[in-house]
């Protein structure tokens, strides 16, 4: 399982649909960042075109967000 320390400062913690495991992480630049989809415990790219004001949502905290990726396992 990932440790929140693994996370680059600013990463922000998602939940997709009631099961999936997304962060928001800065890149390289400052300015940007990009999704990742943690389903199954593998950090894989997400488009954000598939994110919609109504179907995620942040969680509560990290301790919620790796329970989410546990129960994809």
């Amino acid at each position: 399982m990932p440790q929140e320390e693994d996370f680059p400062k600013g990463t922000a913690f998602y939940i997709f649909e009631w099961d999936v495991p997304l962060s928001k992480e800065p890149n390289a630049d400052g300015q940007t960042v990009s999704y990742f989809n943690w389903f199954g415990g593998e950090k894989k790219p997400y488009p954000i075109e598939r994110l919609k004001i109504d179907n995620h949502w942040p969680a509560d905290s990290y301790a919620q967000w790796i329970k989410v990726i546990e129960a994809s396992l």
